[in-house]
């Protein structure tokens, strides 16, 4: 089941991302897109009640803007990452959205060609843009826009 994130998953998605990235948005950052940012849109899975996978998007029209996927390590490569990246496009698609972009390091191949499968084309490189300079993907994905 995928449904929106409450305030009783922000302890859950910052352990996430510490996890899977090493790091992660602070807790008070985490608190203020559920409460306040109007642009912010954050989901979580969920399977058998227990959370396995978070992702966030900004939906700044025309375009929205994927901020971070993550699934716990030991539930990867299990199909919950393509679940959220198919219900981001779903919910891209209803809003109206014309392109869904995000970020990703040119170093980790196999995210890109997660991305790739989904319709995500390179279209810029951001130089040194991560803290260990590596140089950052600007992927897009040709959502629709108004129909």
């Amino acid at each position: 089941m995928i449904r929106k994130m409450d305030m009783s998953d922000i302890r859950f998605v910052y352990d996430l991302e510490r996890e899977v990235f090493g790091k992660s948005l602070e807790k008070q950052m985490l608190t203020d897109e559920i409460l306040y940012n109007d642009l912010a849109r954050y989901f979580i899975l969920e399977n058998d009640g227990k959370r396995l996978a978070y992702a966030g998007i900004w939906i700044t029209k025309p375009n929205a803007e994927i901020i971070n996927i993550a699934v716990l390590s030991e539930h990867q490569s299990q199909g919950y990452g393509q679940a959220l990246m198919e219900k981001i496009i779903e919910f891209c698609q209803a809003k109206q959205v014309e392109n869904l972009t995000l970020e990703v390091s040119e170093a980790k191949q196999d995210v890109i060609r997660f991305y790739e499968m989904f319709g995500f084309e390179k279209q810029a490189v951001r130089a040194n843009y991560y803290e260990d300079g590596t140089d950052a993907l600007l992927m897009v994905k040709p959502i629709g826009g108004q129909q």
